[in-house]
């Protein structure tokens, strides 16, 4: 700095005098070299940085977080449209079968063609035509009302020929009504129109109010869904593991029993409200819309 002023200071005084004639008064000639004189360029001031990163800042958020909200939706959107094909590909399997695929198990199994864990292949039981795996409810021979018996697992993707996993990398849980789900030699297979189907769809865990009919035999035969971003409850595609479990009582009534719930997405705001945390999205068969397809396509009654 102390080198480049005097430089700059001789040739603007230099610059300022031509054109003075050597008779000028001084007072004149002071005048025009000061008003001559080139100003020395300044920086930034740390004031001025710092407010043109803070104005950056929220210019990026605001761009940011709206494309974080339509990267999410579309996920959601995904998986809703993925839900409807696998529940198309569940009527298509019992048009051309007679019944419902069984689920394919998420732990054990003995290793077999039918009986193999996380493989995407619906597993059974060739010799009683029953679903293997997790099993729950109770079952009569010949199939009659008062009949629970369902079998939940992974969607069997390889069985229907679709994806294997959701957006976030997670099996698609399928629960199934067992008297839609078994065949030969089981007696009183495959299903008819006079089977009944128990599994419920319901607002909350508690079931006070039911998507699914309130009357016995009348409710879904499929319940499908992802477990959403969260993952809690779900098995990992990359692994074939059980995710961390599910805190929220909702989200652990989509796990496996006799009813699924299925509820707007909400996420808690604190760690205080993580009982209430929900991002499955759920989506089911009922018996009729099985029937209707069955009949129009000539395999029923």
């Amino acid at each position: 700095m102390n080198s480049t002023l005097p430089q700059l200071q001789h040739g603007s005084k230099s610059s300022c005098l031509a054109g003075i004639s050597p008779g000028s008064p001084k007072s004149l000639v002071l005048g025009i070299c000061r008003t001559r004189v080139r100003q020395i360029p300044r920086g930034f001031t740390l004031i001025e940085i710092a407010l043109a990163i803070f104005i950056i800042t929220m210019l990026l958020a605001s761009i940011l977080v709206p494309l974080t909200t339509q990267v999410e939706q579309r996920q959601v959107s995904e998986t809703q449209k993925m839900l409807e094909d696998i529940k198309e590909a569940l009527v298509g399997h019992a048009v051309a079968r007679g019944y419902l695929p069984c689920p394919d198990r998420t732990s054990g199994g003995a290793g077999t063609a039918n009986d193999t864990a996380n493989d995407g292949v619906e597993d059974f039981d060739a010799a009683t035509g029953f679903c293997l795996g997790t099993l729950s409810g109770t079952w009569t021979v010949p199939p009659a009302a008062g009949n629970t018996r369902r079998a939940v697992g992974n969607v069997p993707w390889v069985t229907l020929g679709l994806g294997a996993s959701d957006p976030w990398g997670n099996r698609y849980r399928y629960a199934v009504d067992m008297e839609f789900s078994a065949r030969p030699p089981q007696a009183g297979t495959p299903f008819t129109l006079a089977s009944t189907a128990d599994l419920g769809v319901c607002t909350t865990a508690a079931c006070v109010t039911r998507f699914t009919s309130t009357t016995a035999g009348e409710a879904a035969v499929a319940v499908i869904l992802s477990h959403g971003k969260n993952g809690y409850s779900g098995i990992s595609a990359s692994t074939g593991t059980a995710n961390v479990a599910a805190t929220s009582v909702d989200e652990l009534d989509n796990t496996g029993g006799a009813t699924f719930t299925s509820r707007p997405i909400y996420k808690p705001a604190s760690a205080a409200d993580a009982a209430n945390e929900f991002d499955d999205i759920v989506t089911w068969l009922g018996k009729y819309t099985l029937f209707n397809r069955m009949v129009a396509a000539g395999k029923l009654p």
